[in-house]
């Protein structure tokens, strides 16, 4: 009797221990899906808002040379645009960190900013010097905010 006792006392603790680690792994194997998830939503933003950023630069350089503006650069202009939207919808779909979110956010307005100013009349290849200024100013706010959420979005990937 005791011998059978222990035999099936053997069995549900083996048992037990399986499945103990089958969860464990499991739960490992979901964090890491997560994990990857949000590296990707993350890096996916971060290129697409540096594609747009990109995009309204070449729209700043080619009214200093006096280029007009075409259908297709207005075309790449809103496709880099639709990009950054659809990234940041798949950043919100992976995470509800609200500090990541709101990073993200900035990093998107800092380089709609860039669109929002006026670049006015062009002489020998420069805007008057307060839009220069103002272009340079938008430039380091965009990076800063770029640099902000790769960083923390680093800092949460690697957590």
């Amino acid at each position: 009797m005791w011998t059978t006792l222990i035999a099936v006392l053997g069995t549900l603790g083996g048992a037990v221990t399986t499945g103990l680690v089958q969860h464990l792994a499991d739960r490992s194997r979901k964090r890491e899906h997560a994990r990857r998830d949000l590296a990707d939503a993350i890096e996916g933003l971060l290129a697409a808002i540096v594609t747009h950023r990109e995009q309204r630069w070449l729209r700043v350089a080619a009214t200093r040379e006096a280029r007009p503006d075409s259908p297709e650069a207005r075309e790449r202009r809103y496709a880099a645009r639709s990009q950054v939207t659809r990234a940041r919808d798949r950043l919100a779909m992976t995470t509800n960190d609200a500090e990541l979110l709101a990073a993200a956010q900035a990093a998107i307005d800092t380089t709609n900013a860039l669109g929002d100013i006026a670049l006015g009349t062009v002489v020998d290849g420069r805007f008057a010097p307060e839009i220069e200024q103002a272009l340079r100013d938008a430039r380091d706010v965009s990076r800063q905010a770029h640099t902000a959420l790769r960083e923390l979005g680093a800092a949460r990937v690697h957590a």
